[in-house]
């Protein structure tokens, strides 16, 4: 019987220990046109692909990555399942100007809903959706977030005319040079890349 527990707990432990994606495929999906610019601009920040926890850790000790607040000027950030409340210092000063001008020019605030992700959590997020990337993201670099087009003040609906003002404030930012932005039908966001400006 200790033998056969044994043999589970070592199972088990071999099992947690092994990683759910193979970098090498990860690294041959080619990225969209639309896409290409996002990755290029993500990796202008020194920033090495993050592959795990440990890889997150190294930057947020050098003072490299700076944590994302849960609650600011124009914006919040939702509870995080598959990504970490980290960002790079321009990334992170980026998204804080750009909610600080959404909240002056609307009174109201729109909701952050993924922030840093390592290739381990994309593939826990992909084990639950479909849509999330094969290959690389920005997300891996520390460079990117993701703003919901669907909640704004906390109330999940839409508002066409508070969607309509972020998305002008996401077109004057990319228009400075400063940003890429796609966005994203199936998750109901603007993917956002932030450019080494």
């Amino acid at each position: 019987m200790r033998f056969l527990l044994l043999i589970s707990i070592l199972s088990f432990s071999w099992f947690q220990s092994q990683k759910c994606y193979d970098l090498k495929s990860v690294l041959k999906v080619e990225p969209t046109a639309l896409y290409k610019p996002h990755l290029l601009a993500s990796q202008n920040f020194n920033v090495n692909l993050l592959e795990n926890t440990k890889s997150v850790d190294k930057y947020i000790a050098r003072g490299k990555f700076v944590k994302v607040k849960k609650k600011s000027r124009g914006y919040r950030l939702q509870t995080l399942e598959y990504s970490r409340p980290y960002l790079v210092k321009k990334a992170r000063t980026t998204l804080e100007n750009m909610a600080n001008q959404f909240a002056s020019e609307t009174k109201s605030f729109f909701v952050v809903s993924s922030v840093t992700r390592t290739l381990e959590d994309q593939c826990r997020l992909r084990k639950v959706n479909s849509n999330a990337s094969l290959g690389i993201s920005s997300h891996n670099y520390g460079a990117a977030f993701d703003i919901s087009y669907v909640r704004f003040d906390h109330k999940l609906k839409v508002n066409a005319k508070l969607e309509k003002h972020l998305e002008k404030v996401l077109e004057a930012y990319k228009n400075q040079g400063k940003i890429f932005y796609i966005k994203e039908k199936q998750q109901s966001c603007y993917h956002v890349t932030v450019r080494n400006y």
